[in-house]
């Protein structure tokens, strides 16, 4: 993408201020209520720079070979995720209720970029992935009108649905940040040295955006119980955000009391149970037998990270005897990464996971919905990472601020 901030049209931007829901965001740019992704829509010709603005619209299975073309084309087939590059996965995703492409077209029906949409109407929550644009009418079209408009859209769409949007930002590309800030997501949590693109490893950015329906009434009222090294990753949330003061409990000699005789059971019962896809991508799941103690997550084989982390325990013995065994998989796997997010509630599996060697890089407030008090929790995430971080990124103000907060900015400025 053209890197060029200046490329923003002030007939797009209307307003530059700081927003921090969906609903101020949705004041700062009215006319995305016209905007009809069923259907269709169609911009003016060019802006005042004579460059061609973008149609967009919902993706059909007949554009699914397209998509792909544009993955392919944009990241010369190096794409980590390679179900983008697989037509049949991306029409059964079309076909899905939970998932929207947006397609980006120049007449006469020339698909120039494209942006996936996964919808999670249970949780609220919708999240936005797959930007790209193909690198041959990046200097021909203008990106940011028809961007600003493939994020706001959805979220006008679905206001009554999604209540909390997030999206995962590269950190080579600041005019993708920045379109991330125009559409009022803002920069809460850091995922060092988690992707691969073009061979060499890379470090995102997750932003998020909430309704106001969750800042007002919806995020729940629990005080969070945080370890010391989280607290300049929930100082920044508490700033940015307003949110309440935390407890700090640091208890390091809790490990000491657990029950050996439960530990020493737990992993005479312990289970590991692998399904793999196509790609060769694992959902791992470890287990206790005769409990419903369990944790599991998916692993991309192919660039050696784990995400989506999911556990539940009913004692700190049965998460204790879960992490030695993820220590176990990180050696065995030769993980270089590995993310979890953490109830801010509990400063004992904060303490677990941080002497296993994963370390906070975000404090998240409202990210995991709870459905029995129609509440969203405040959580932490945690990544072990291997190898130190890959400087080469380009960060605007609101990217580098955050990164400085949680004391990570000094680490990717050293030469």
């Amino acid at each position: 993408m053209d890197d060029h901030l200046s490329m923003f049209s002030r007939d797009v931007i209307l307003s530059r201020k700081e927003v921090i829901s969906i609903e101020d965001m949705l004041n700062t740019y009215p006319w995305v209520r016209d905007i009809n992704l069923e259907k269709g829509y169609n911009f003016e010709n060019s802006n005042k720079k004579g460059k061609i603005i973008p149609s967009l619209k919902f993706a059909t299975e007949d554009d699914a070979e397209e998509i792909t073309k544009v993955f392919k084309e944009v990241y010369e087939n190096t794409y980590p995720y390679k179900q983008m590059e697989n037509v049949s996965d991306i029409q059964n995703m079309i076909r899905s209720p939970n998932y929207y492409w947006i397609i980006f077209t120049i007449k006469p029906d020339i698909v120039v970029g494209c942006q996936g949409i996964r919808l999670d109407f249970e949780n609220k929550i919708g999240n936005i992935f797959g930007f790209a644009f193909k690198k041959k009418f990046q200097q021909k079209v203008e990106i940011s009108t028809a961007s600003i408009a493939s994020v706001v859209a959805p979220m006008h769409q679905f206001r009554n649905q999604i209540l909390f949007w997030f999206a995962e930002v590269r950190s080579s590309f600041s005019s993708v940040q920045y379109i991330a800030k125009l559409t009022g997501l803002y920069p809460i949590g850091f995922l060092p040295n988690k992707d691969i693109f073009f061979n060499q490893v890379e470090s995102e950015i997750l932003f998020i955006t909430y309704s106001q329906k969750i800042l007002n009434g919806l995020r729940s009222s629990q005080k969070p119980q945080l370890i010391t090294p989280a607290i300049f990753c929930y100082f920044y949330a508490f700033q940015k955000y307003d949110l309440g003061l935390p407890v700090i409990l640091n208890d390091n000699n809790f490990e000491a009391e657990l029950d050996s005789d439960k530990l020493e059971n737990n992993r005479k019962l312990l289970l590991r149970r692998t399904e793999r896809d196509k790609y060769g991508n694992e959902l791992i799941k470890i287990s206790i037998m005769g409990t419903s103690n369990y944790l599991q997550f998916l692993h991309y084989s192919n660039i050696q990270i784990v995400e989506k982390v999911d556990y539940n325990v009913s004692s700190l013995e049965a998460l204790y005897v879960f992490i030695e065994e993820i220590k176990s998989i990180i050696r065995e796997l030769k993980l270089r990464y590995m993310e979890v997010f953490l109830s801010a509630y509990d400063s004992t599996h904060q303490m677990l996971f941080y002497n296993a060697g994963f370390k906070p890089t975000g404090y998240v407030p409202a990210f995991k919905y709870n459905k029995d008090y129609n509440l969203y929790e405040d959580q932490l995430l945690f990544v072990y990472r291997e190898n130190p971080l890959n400087k080469n990124t380009h960060l605007i103000r609101e990217t580098e601020d955050f990164l400085k907060s949680i004391k990570y900015l000094k680490e990717l400025r050293k030469k």
